[in-house]
């Protein structure tokens, strides 16, 4: 047996052991709270300024905030893919990986837009929101090419959070917690907003739980990335074209 396996089950302790789906949601966990750990510290663009600082102002900051893009991918998306498939033998559509959208669920997520859109425009004007966006703050005086490159890693990682916060947490830790899992992903998935402004932390707290919901009911990522993207590049437009 597993040393997951054994914990609480000693001679003097009547629990049970815990089941495949039982140490497969602890592992999961314990993954979570490296790879978070190491996206504060590690892949944070202040790490890379402060030890590469003659590349660190090159294309007016670019590459502290690619670091920061590169980590979260790299943690978010093929680390959990290889404990997944290889680790746990399990199939990556189980954890909700796939883009495709079935018809039924089309206006769920097409309403999510609707209503966001009246919210991202107000946020935009808010000097609090400002102050943090665009997430890269030089891309105001950036080469076109910067902002591209900036644009296409910003939303890459909209896809790997969908994945491992909606894909591995909320449908994957279901397997043991059922529709308590979504619950348990919002509170890491709010922990990461801390650094932007109160609302829009406050605002993560609703919709990881809407898209927790959705993603276990519909067992795909797919709409979850399409709506965060759309969200997050339509704040970083306008806020780019404010400053």
């Amino acid at each position: 047996m597993s040393l997951l396996g054994r914990i609480g089950t000693s001679a003097a302790s009547p629990h049970p052991a815990l089941d495949a789906p039982a140490r497969r949601a602890a592992l999961l966990l314990v993954y979570a709270a490296i790879a978070l750990t190491l996206i504060e510290y590690v892949f944070n663009p202040a790490f890379f300024r402060a030890r590469f600082p003659g590349v660190a102002t090159e294309h007016n900051g670019l590459y502290p905030h690619l670091w920061w893009a590169f980590g979260t991918i790299v943690l978010y998306l093929p680390i959990p893919m290889l404990i997944i498939r290889f680790g746990f033998k399990q199939s990556l559509r189980d954890y909700g990986w796939t883009l495709r959208i079935a018809p039924a669920h089309w206006w769920l997520y097409g309403g999510i837009l609707v209503v966001m859109a009246p919210v991202v425009v107000i946020a935009a004007n808010q000097a609090s929101f400002l102050a943090v966006y665009p997430f890269f703050r030089g891309a105001a005086g950036a080469p076109f090419g910067a902002i591209v490159a900036w644009e296409l890693a910003y939303l890459s990682q909209f896809l790997a959070l969908e994945f491992f916060f909606r894909g591995v947490l909320a449908i994957g830790l279901g397997q043991s917690m059922g529709r308590l899992a979504v619950w348990v992903a919002v509170v890491p998935y709010c922990m990461i907003h801390y650094h932007k402004p109160l609302p829009e932390a406050l605002a993560a707290i609703v919709a990881g739980l809407i898209l927790g919901e959705l993603a276990q009911r519909t067992r795909s990522i797919a709409g979850g990335v399409l709506a965060h993207s759309c969200v997050a590049f339509t704040m970083d437009m306008l806020a780019l074209a404010r400053r």
